[in-house]
């Protein structure tokens, strides 16, 4: 375990899974629980360095891409869209909000419009601005109602369950635990009904998160 571990720190994520998986593997033959669960737990750090890792890569990628787009004055807004998602997956909610912002006064369609608010609406939640967060998430709510018919599938749907899910997240941090189940298992019938795995798995960690069930 010792040799996973210090795998890890090095960053070598491969060799550090496979000692951490072998020694998991070992401790669970000697009926070693404890150290079972300190494998699982090194484990478990691992994927979550991993991830750190990946998204600054990501990030790295991202920044070069709008190095570019500046050069030469091309479209930003898809630039925009992934900056702001890093940025978010890393926790530094202040500079999403930012570039989603940026990306709003970028993007033209309703829809489309709609999707980046319920993303604007999460950072100013995460950023303490619950009370701007329900406006943003209203507005964009009301967008995709009036709108609807102005996409194809799966799309429409891929934004409006964001919307709906978010629009929950809200309700639930309000005290408005009812209706963010209204909401929550709303958002997980279209995710459903699209066959929206990457959606389905947002939405159950949200519903899990709070204690809400979307499954009858």
């Amino acid at each position: 375990m010792e040799g996973g571990w210090k795998a890890r720190e090095d960053l070598d994520f491969e060799k550090a899974e496979k000692l951490l998986t072998e020694a998991r593997e070992m401790f669970e033959k000697d009926g070693d629980w404890f150290n079972v669960t300190e494998s699982l737990n090194h484990l478990a750090y691992t994927q979550k360095l991993k991830a750190i890792q990946n998204n600054l890569r990501g990030m790295e990628y991202a920044k070069e891409a709008e190095r570019l787009s500046t050069k030469y004055s091309t479209k930003k807004s898809s630039i925009l869209r992934t900056l702001m998602s890093l940025a978010s997956s890393l926790g530094l909610f202040e500079q999403a909000l930012k570039w989603g912002k940026e990306c709003l006064t970028q993007t033209t369609k309703p829809l489309s419009e709609a999707d980046v608010l319920s993303h604007i609406a999460v950072f100013q939640l995460r950023t303490g601005k619950l009370e701007e967060s329900e406006k943003t998430i209203n507005e964009a709510e009301s967008l995709m109602q009036n709108n609807w018919n102005d996409e194809k599938e799966p799309h429409r749907s891929i934004w409006k369950s964001k919307i709906l899910a978010t629009k929950s997240l809200i309700l639930y941090n309000k005290g408005h635990l009812e209706e963010a189940k209204i909401y929550i298992k709303n958002a997980r019938k279209i995710a459903e009904e699209q066959n929206l795995k990457t959606r389905l798995a947002e939405i159950d960690s949200i519903a899990e998160l709070h204690g809400i069930k979307t499954k009858l």
